[in-house]
């Protein structure tokens, strides 16, 4: 916003004042009675010519003062008395002329900022004064500081549009740009609807194509599942990746069957068939063409297993062995005893860790041995748990003593010139230690309630206590074993026995 000029204020104020100095001077002076003389002659004069009869005089009272010839002289006498004034009129003529340029000069815009408010109500307020000095002193300052004021005001202005220039510099190239690509959209948009079909083209060809790629997942995932899911009712009818082409992540989702029945199938299975589950999807995708790795890792993929489905992961990690290496990490000797009673080659390694955290790795081929060896290590440790003798050390002599009487099974039925597939069906049947223990000393499962009299009478009474002993360690109170050492050594020369069927006591 614009303020008062200082230079032609200043002009304006130096007039005025100038003027107001020669009237002052003039205050006094003969040209200054002068004048007054002849505004007082010039009323008189007005008078007669009102009242052109009457001679005497309206201020003394003199009569026949008024006449012809005084009028002539009077008329003479002002035109005289005001050749002489004139100074005295110019003068004041200047100083009314200069208050009015000067209260011409105060302007009020509309829109006054707040800041400038009062200095501008200054200024604005000369146009009231009539004393010509007072206005001189009140104008030279009310536009000096108005002035100031809105010099400030517009270098604010100024640096706060430049702030905003510098802000929009940036907005408008982009802007420019964008201008640019709308105009050329515009004028390629014949070419969207076509643009729109191939991407629609593209999107259910990508969609194809992955349908196609997890169609070999899919049966692949149901191949394994019905290989692991053994006597499972649940059926695994499909599995598929669902989601908006916009979604960076999509959603497995997994449909089966019970019984029949459609159901969801997370709701519907067992932990051990979640298990399997979890490697029917695992490892269709881990072992696929493109993968860069020759090996394969699991960890204890047998929890909650019950054996039929070991046995079946154990066929499929050997099918699999056959284009890569596998490498299974477990506590659980199940997965073992799957391979040796199936007739799997595989490479066991028990690794155990000792003081100071040394490894050891030993190539592990015996079931029963390895068994032994860990039930004999718990019996030289000290200050173990007292569950660790009475559960954990009867139940790996008990893993003993049912590897040998499994490999008594399978030698008494290869002698006996049995199938393998029987066999297998047979153990597979066997879910207990008596109807293991039966198969093998009878070749029946169902004969479990003979054991224990044709363990006495093959391998003496304190066999039957061995066993009995190794059977409690399931139980909750566990076994009370007094001497762990001898009890592992007379578990280990049962276990011997045992898988020679020849061998008696």
């Amino acid at each position: 916003m614009k303020g008062p000029d200082l230079v032609e204020v200043g002009q304006a104020v130096e007039r005025l004042r100038n003027a107001v100095a020669d009237v002052e001077d003039l205050r006094g002076t003969d040209a200054e009675n002068a004048q007054l003389r002849a505004d007082l002659l010039e009323r008189a004069l007005a008078h007669a010519d009102r009242h052109p009869d009457g001679d005497v005089c309206p201020a003394c009272g003199t009569e026949r003062a008024l006449g012809r010839e005084w009028y002539e002289r009077a008329s003479r006498q002002v035109a005289e008395l005001r050749r002489e004034a004139k100074t005295a009129h110019d003068a004041h003529a200047a100083l009314e002329a200069g208050t009015r340029h000067l209260h011409h000069l105060v302007e009020r815009p509309a829109g006054i900022p707040d800041s400038l408010a009062e200095p501008w109500a200054r200024w604005v307020d000369c146009r009231k004064i009539t004393d010509p000095g007072e206005l001189v002193r009140a104008a030279e300052e009310a536009a000096t500081v108005l002035a100031d004021a809105c010099e400030t005001v517009r270098r604010h202005a100024a640096r706060e549009l430049e702030t905003r220039d510098e802000r929009w510099r940036a907005l408008v190239t982009r802007l420019a740009a964008w201008a640019d690509k709308a105009r050329r959209t515009e004028r390629d948009k014949l070419l969207l609807a076509d643009l729109r079909k191939a991407v629609k083209w593209l999107k259910e060809l990508a969609a194809e194509l992955r349908d196609q790629r997890m169609k070999h997942f899919t049966d692949a995932t149901q191949g394994i599942w019905e290989r692991l899911r053994q006597e499972s009712n649940v059926d695994l009818t499909d599995v598929g990746l669902k989601g908006s082409e916009k979604a960076s992540v999509r959603k497995l989702v997994m449909a089966a069957s019970v019984d029949g029945q459609d159901a969801p199938a997370l709701d519907v299975m067992s932990q051990g068939e979640l298990h399997s589950l979890a490697l029917s999807l695992f490892l269709p995708r881990a072992t696929t063409a493109d993968s860069p790795f020759g090996f394969l890792l699991i960890d204890d993929p047998v929890q909650s297993m019950d054996p039929t489905k070991v046995h079946g992961l154990a066929q499929v990690l050997h099918e699999m062995g056959r284009h890569r290496q596998i490498v299974v990490f477990t506590h659980d000797p199940r997965l073992q005893k799957a391979f040796t009673d199936q007739e799997l080659p595989a490479a066991v390694f028990q690794v155990t860790r000792g003081e100071g955290s040394r490894v050891k790795v030993a190539c592990i081929d015996d079931p029963v041995a390895q068994a032994i060896g860990d039930a004999r290590a718990i019996a030289a440790t000290r200050g173990l748990p007292s569950g660790t003798y009475s559960h954990v050390l009867p139940g790996l002599c008990r893993i003993a003593l049912e590897n040998a009487f499994l490999e008594a099974a399978w030698i008494r039925h290869h002698r006996t010139g049995g199938s393998e597939h029987d066999l297998q069906v047979a153990i597979d049947s066997a879910e207990r230690f008596q109807e293991v223990a039966a198969f093998a000393l009878f070749g029946d499962v169902s004969r479990s309630s003979d054991v224990k009299e044709e363990v006495r009478r093959r391998y003496g009474s304190p066999a039957c206590s061995l066993i009995q002993q190794c059977q409690k360690g399931a139980h909750s109170h566990g076994a009370s074993i007094s001497d762990p050492h001898r009890f592992v050594t007379e578990v280990e020369n049962l276990a011997q026995k045992i898988r020679k069927p020849e061998v008696t006591a």
